[in-house]
């Protein structure tokens, strides 16, 4: 298929930010009306998908996947390679996908599964052994979400192919049976909310009907609600995702060997230490979108109940981590248009608050001109917001907007509160400040005319080139300080510089006495990729450097499996 190359999402243009915000208000407070996955449990039974007629497996698991071309395009080169290899092992191209939520950034309309995630995949893609193709599952995140799934079910639950691997699934959701009484569940969580009773009711379907005590299983889920528990107590999806853990997989007698989640585009896996198969909860969110950072990471989750884990490993390292949050003092040179926003919010300022003045001597212009200084230029300001309803409001709603900015979920609510207020003072401090230092400098020293299109001129010039640059650096301080020192706004400081490198993904390998996986990272994406088919040939194809891909850790034995189980499990089969 014929597709655009994308880049990064700009997640700070004012556009965008407009967008996601309304879809994201709308889709949360309508979910629950327009829920579709009853009418997906309507229109099909409680399929399930076997792959258990072999001994040994090969499968894969993606998360985040379809945001910029070259980010999105490496990691899908290495998904469709036939032989992986990384650390001297030879791995095989997983027989299953699994794409565990995001599938599309930042909205789920059908051009942007198209263009960032089919037409990658297919062009990745385009040609395998007749009956080797492998199969591809998908749960939706958020962003799939924020249409009521309507896409989500267009692109994975048709039987439409994805480049050469073909999906099968009938919902959002899915169990898949593996060899040596392995399975894979996907569930799908919606907006953060209760799993529906369709839902549950085809997982307790499945639970008493096709499995058996003592069956091992790995839970594909959205978000690491793990984490964001430790990060604030007041979240309460860690306690939903455990009670779909006790109902469905620990009471009825299966053992949970791993929980598996994206959501958050890095690598951490945490393990329980008290035993050498513990649980093993593992965030991989690397297959194409902005990094997140690690180094704000625990490692112990002491506020989870019941559960001692510990952070085994981390990609990026948190020093590699801290050493990228610094890109967010080129905040303007990565966000131009939200930048550009606060210089053409100063300027309005500065405009409001002289036409709330009288011309002539009492013009506020005439009188910062005359102030040696910034702090005898604040009296007359302040003079000019308790006369000026308009001034006052532009004020206010700068304050309050960078205040209702904070990231309220974390579990320092009141710290939060005060540096959101903080940093809205110091960007009307920031307008003020400008406002003054180009009265001055254009009045005083160079003598300009108040009432002169020089004068004018220069200084809309001067507030949008200096209110642009020293906002956007203020904006990308204050991201700075509370991602380093605080250990807050992780999304919006590393959103803010759209890092598209050290991507990662895992790849799993069930032998008949062990589930070993291998997680994948890559430095580097390549960036580039140029089109070498003619401009009506499909699939495209593309040419450029070698996508180079390490171990993240050594391979981590999830699961032995005894040969007295094995035997047993043989004896069952036959």
């Amino acid at each position: 298929m014929q597709f655009e190359r994308k880049k990064m999402v700009g997640w700070y243009q004012v556009k965008q930010l407009a967008t996601v915000g309304l879809k994201s208000v709308i889709s949360t407070l309508f979910g629950n009306y327009a829920d579709r996955r009853e009418l997906q449990a309507a229109l099909s039974g409680p399929e399930v998908y076997d792959f258990s007629h072999q001994e040994d497996i090969w499968f894969d698991y993606v998360a985040d996947v379809a945001d910029g071309f070259d980010s999105t395009f490496s990691v899908a080169t290495l998904l469709a390679k036939p032989q992986l290899s990384v650390g001297g092992h030879e791995l095989s191209r997983g027989e299953l996908l699994v794409m565990g939520g995001d599938e599309v950034y930042p909205t789920p309309e059908i051009h942007q599964y198209d263009n960032r995630l089919r037409g990658p995949y297919q062009s990745a893609f385009p040609a395998c052994e007749e009956g080797k193709e492998p199969t591809l599952f998908a749960i939706p995140g958020n962003h799939d979400w924020y249409d009521g799934l309507t896409n989500f079910l267009k692109v994975f639950c048709q039987e439409r192919n994805i480049g050469k691997w073909k999906t099968q699934q009938k919902r959002s959701y899915f169990a898949i049976k593996l060899p040596q009484r392995y399975w894979i569940w996907g569930i799908d969580i919606q907006l953060n909310s209760e799993i529906d009773q369709p839902q549950k009711n085809y997982f307790k379907d499945i639970a008493a009907k096709d499995m058996q005590a003592g069956d091992k299983v790995i839970l594909c889920t959205a978000e690491p609600s793990w984490i964001f528990k430790q990060r604030s107590r007041k979240n309460e999806s860690y306690e939903r995702l455990k009670y779909f853990e006790n109902k469905f997989i620990h009471q009825p007698g299966f053992k949970l060997v791993a929980t598996l989640s994206g959501d958050l585009h890095h690598y951490a896996r945490y393990a329980e230490q008290s035993s050498e198969e513990g649980l093993q909860r593992i965030t991989a969110g690397g297959g194409g979108a902005f990094l997140h950072p690690t180094h704000n990471l625990s490692d112990h989750l002491d506020e989870l109940k019941g559960e001692d884990l510990h952070l085994q490993a981390a990609y990026p390292a948190k020093q590699t981590s801290r050493k990228l949050a610094f890109n967010n003092l080129l905040f303007p040179y990565f966000n131009p248009g939200f930048a550009l926003f606060l210089g053409l919010y100063y300027l309005l300022l500065a405009w409001v608050m002289e036409t709330d003045t009288e011309y002539g001597e009492l013009s506020l212009m005439v009188k910062l001109s005359h102030a040696p200084h910034f702090m005898e230029a604040i009296t007359d300001i302040f003079r000019v917001l308790i006369h000026g309803p308009s001034a006052f409001f532009l004020s206010v709603t700068l304050i309050v907007g960078f205040t209702w900015f904070a990231d309220t979920n974390s579990s320092k609510s009141h710290i939060v509160w005060a540096t959101g207020l903080l940093h809205g003072f110091v960007q009307l401090a920031t307008g003020f400040l400008l406002i003054w230092l180009f009265a001055y400098i254009n009045l005083n020293l160079l003598g300009l005319p108040l009432i002169s299109l020089t004068q004018v001129l220069l200084f809309i010039l001067e507030m949008l080139i200096a209110g642009s640059v020293i906002g956007g650096m203020v904006m990308g301080g204050d991201l700075l300080i509370a991602s380093l020192l605080l250990g807050i706004h992780d999304n919006e400081a590393f959103s803010s510089i759209r890092h598209q490198h050290h991507k990662n993904f895992l790849r799993f390998h069930l032998t008949p006495t062990a589930l070993i996986v291998y997680p994948i990272g890559i430095d580097r994406v390549v960036e580039d990729w140029k089109q070498v088919s003619s401009p009506d040939q499909l699939p495209v194809v593309f040419a450029g450097s070698q996508v180079k891909a390490h171990l993240i850790e050594d391979p981590v034995v999830l699961h032995t499996i005894p040969q007295s189980a094995k035997r047993k499990a043989s004896t069952l089969s036959r």
